[in-house]
């Protein structure tokens, strides 16, 4: 009885352990993801410029046909 409660304890504090260690990764990569985040959404702004909104993919207007 007296060693299953050490192990008990044992165990909790290995996945505490194991719990803290991947939060704090998670929290070290948020960073990076703001930031990339910004630079997706910079990049988006410019290639929406208003000359380009009428036209599709292969540089032709929306209304000309092929």
């Amino acid at each position: 009885m007296d060693s299953q409660i050490i192990l008990s304890l044992l165990a909790a504090s290995g996945v505490v352990t194991i719990l803290l260690f991947v939060v704090r990764g998670l929290l070290d990569q948020l960073p990076d993801v703001f930031a990339a985040w910004k630079r997706v959404k910079k990049a988006y702004r410019a290639d929406a410029s208003p000359v380009d909104e009428g036209r599709d993919v292969e540089g032709r207007g929306a209304d000309m046909p092929e």
